[in-house]
C-alpha cells in the first residue's frame, strides 16, 4: 500500500533522510498546484528526479546534449535486443555510446537541480510507491547518488531563499527592464547562463515561466534575477491576475504531531 501525505506536515528533507536510512526502493510522486515531481530510489539511493512527465523518456538525453538522435536510436535498438531487466543506461555504457562519467555527470546534475527546486515548496501532496521502478527505457544515473549532500544543499538554498524572497516573494513575479539598461550593464560581468536568462526577459513571462523556457530551476532563475535587481538592471512586479476569482478554499487545520510520528513509523515499517 502506498504511503501518502503532505509536505506541509512532513518535510522533504525528513522524507529523504528516512528513505536513505531505510534503504527504500520505490517512486516518490509529488504535486503542488500546477507542478509535479517524480523521484526514483534504489536501496535508498537516488536514481533520477524529474519535474516534467516527458523527462522520464529517453529523449531527455538528447535535450541534455548527451546523445544525438542517431545515437539514441542505436541505444533503443540495443535495448530491444537485450535480455529482460537490462536498462537503457546499461546499454549506453556497454556499447560505449558515451563515457560513463559524462552520462553520470549530466544525469546527476539534472537530478540534483530537480530536487533542489522542491525544497522551496511550502507544501505538496506526496505518494511513495514501494518497489516502483522506472521503465527500462528511462535514463537513470549509472551510479545512484546518496541524498545526504542533497539534503544539506537543499537546506542551504532554503536559507538563500529567505534573502531572495525579501525582494522576490514569488515566482509569479514578472521582471521588467529599467530605463537605460545599457548604462547599468557597464562594468557588470555576467556568465553565459545569466546572459541567456537576461535575453529571455520580455515583460510578460513570470519567473516560473522563464524557468520552464530556459530549462533552469526556479531557484536558479530567482537567484540570478535577484542579482539583476541588486545591480539595477531590472525590477520585478506581480503579474496582474484576472479580477474574477472563485471562492478560496478554507485553510486546513494544522495536523497534530502524532500524524507525523505515524508517517515516520510507516516509512520505517515498509
Amino acid at each position: 500500500m502506498a504511503l501518502v501525505g503532505n509536505l506541509r506536515d512532513f518535510g522533504l528533507s525528513d522524507f529523504l533522510y528516512l528513505v536513505d536510512r531505510g534503504y527504500k526502493t520505490g517512486g516518490l510522486h509529488l504535486a503542488y498546484q500546477h507542478e509535479m515531481a517524480l523521484l526514483f530510489f534504489e536501496q535508498g539511493k537516488l536514481l533520477l528526479a524529474v519535474r516534467r512527465p516527458e523527462d522520464v523518456q529517453a529523449s531527455l538525453l538528447v535535450r541534455l546534449g548527451v546523445l544525438t538522435a542517431e545515437e539514441l536510436n542505436r541505444a533503443r535498438s540495443g535495448l530491444a535486443m537485450s535480455a529482460d531487466g537490462t536498462t537503457l543506461t546499461q546499454v549506453i555504457v556497454e556499447e560505449q555510446l558515451v563515457p560513463r562519467e559524462r552520462l553520470q555527470r549530466a544525469l546527476q546534475g539534472f537530478t540534483e537541480e530537480a530536487v533542489y527546486g522542491l525544497f522551496a515548496w511550502p507544501e505538496g501532496e506526496f505518494r511513495f510507491e514501494q518497489n516502483q521502478r522506472p521503465a527500462h527505457d528511462t535514463p537513470v544515473i549509472p551510479m545512484p547518488i546518496s541524498v545526504d549532500h542533497l539534503i544539506m544543499e537543499g537546506v542551504r538554498r532554503i536559507d538563500e531563499w529567505g534573502r531572495i524572497k525579501d525582494r522576490i516573494p514569488s515566482t509569479d513575479m514578472v521582471a521588467h527592464f529599467l530605463e537605460q539598461p545599457r548604462e547599468h550593464l557597464k562594468g557588470v560581468k555576467l556568465s553565459t547562463t545569466e546572459w541567456r536568462l537576461l535575453a529571455r526577459i520580455n515583460d510578460r513571462d513570470t519567473l516560473a515561466e522563464l524557468a520552464q523556457k530556459t530549462g533552469m530551476s526556479d531557484f536558479e532563475v530567482c537567484r540570478m534575477v535577484y542579482g539583476f535587481l541588486t545591480t539595477g538592471l531590472v525590477e520585478v512586479q506581480r503579474k496582474p491576475r484576472p479580477t474574477s476569482r472563485g471562492p478560496q478554499p478554507a485553510e486546513l487545520p494544522k495536523v497534530k504531531k502524532s500524524l507525523v510520528n505515524r508517517i515516520i513509523h510507516r516509512i520505517k515499517d515498509m
